[in-house]
């Protein structure tokens, strides 16, 4: 198949699927990207306090980092549809519960609660999703050449929805305020998420078809555990970068444009996940994630030097910030599609989670760390732990490389772990 060709491989996806599923999986995971911002506009501003703000934010993140293997571990159990929907409809009303607190003047306490509630109980349309590829492949209703393309389509999702999400809620709160974009993401929670949980595809996972065998599947711990590490870095150097890139743009007086110049990183990475497909398919997959995060460090070179220096203007870091940003998709794109690889089909939903919750630790620590040393050091500190990130990244993918490699289609159902 020629490289042109592998892209036509998307137009195959809504066969196994039908379209509405492409929009709602689409669609429905910008919400989970609104809710953290959300919280810290709007309690920062009823508070004026920014501390009180993001704290009520960290608390969303912990709390959607803790909740993430939940959800996931729930769909696997008890089926998509019942985890779906109890994690939406408790999203929904945690983000009301939020609204109500703020505009009540409630203690900080209660702010607090309903932010992490809100965090834990974020739907995972994105994991799930692909744990519902996974599925369909599994089942014969995808063809396996075709998971590849799936993941990519889930890959550049994620990243759409991390670009739209936050502009979304910007948006909103200026033209209308801040209430109004948490209130949005909770209609858009209770719409398009209890779409994706109650969608056909949903039968194929978990519940009666994996209820009881979930729980004596075996994940391998090793590959699970290495990936879990590279994406945990991933999630660093994201949370790094954007305190970065913060620390330039109010030292600049345009503290506004900080989240415009991150965005950047995220369209340049959507763009990427489009094209992985194209990628030849002689370059293993493990040598892939080796690769992806070799390249993320040599790319971001540039971006710490002009960015940590403190030269250049912000325009040159927006230009900078897109070369590292064409790595991003399609590592995480191979991560997941090796988990895929190496975890029986009832407990993907779990995997899937606990990988995409790594990411959002990884960027609470990144966040947490290189903002106090940016504070006291400069914009260098957190540019250099960017560095260090996409570091860990390589250094899980060296290190697992002959577990990763022995991985192959199928090996778990090979290992007795699941019956197609």
């Amino acid at each position: 198949m020629s490289r042109w060709g592998a892209l036509r491989a998307y137009t195959s996806l809504p066969a196994a699927t039908g379209r509405r599923f492409l929009v709602v999986t689409l669609v429905g995971r910008i919400p989970a990207t609104m809710g953290q911002l959300g919280a810290l506009l709007l309690v920062g501003g009823a508070t004026q306090s920014l501390t009180l703000g993001g704290a009520t934010a960290a608390a969303f993140a912990v709390g959607q980092a803790a909740g993430g293997p939940v959800v996931g571990r729930a769909a696997d159990r008890y089926g998509h549809r019942p985890a779906g929907l109890a994690a939406a409809l408790s999203h929904t009303a945690a983000l009301v519960l939020l609204v109500v607190c703020v505009g009540a003047g409630a203690p900080a306490w209660a702010s607090l609660t309903s932010s992490a509630i809100a965090g834990f109980s974020v739907p995972q349309v994105g994991p799930l999703s692909r744990a519902r590829w996974t599925a369909l492949a599994h089942r014969g209703r995808l063809s396996a050449d075709r998971l590849p393309t799936a993941m990519s389509f889930e890959g550049t999702g994620d990243e759409i929805a991390f670009v739209l999400g936050p502009a979304l809620v910007g948006v909103i709160a200026t033209a209308a305020s801040p209430r109004t974009a948490v209130l949005v993401a909770a209609g858009l929670t209770v719409t398009t998420c209890v779409a994706f949980a109650l969608h056909g595809t949903a039968t194929l996972v978990g519940g009666g078809r994996g209820g009881s065998a979930a729980a004596g599947a075996r994940v391998p711990p090793v590959p699970v555990l290495l990936l879990a590490v590279a994406l945990t870095g991933l999630g660093c150097y994201f949370g790094s970068t954007q305190a970065g890139v913060a620390w330039r743009a109010e030292a600049a007086g345009a503290g506004g444009a900080a989240g415009l110049i991150y965005a950047v990183l995220g369209l340049s990475s959507a763009l990427a996940g489009v094209l992985v497909p194209m990628l030849p398919a002689s370059l293993s997959l493990v040598r892939r994630l080796w690769a992806g995060f070799v390249l993320l460090g040599v790319l971001s070179l540039p971006l710490a030097i002009i960015g940590g220096s403190n030269a250049g203007d912000l325009w040159v870091l927006a230009l900078l910030i897109a070369f590292p940003g064409v790595t991003i998709a399609p590592i995480l794109v191979t991560a997941y599609t090796l988990a895929e690889m190496a975890v029986p089909v009832e407990r993907i939903s779990w995997v899937m989670t606990l990988l995409t919750s790594s990411v959002v630790v990884g960027y609470a620590i990144g966040a947490l760390v290189s903002g106090s040393l940016a504070d006291r050091y400069g914009p260098a500190a957190p540019f250099l732990i960017a560095l260090a990130a996409s570091g860990v990244g390589a250094a899980a993918g060296t290190l697992g490389r002959r577990r990763l490699a022995a991985l192959r289609p199928g090996t778990a159902a090979a290992g007795g772990a699941h019956a197609r």
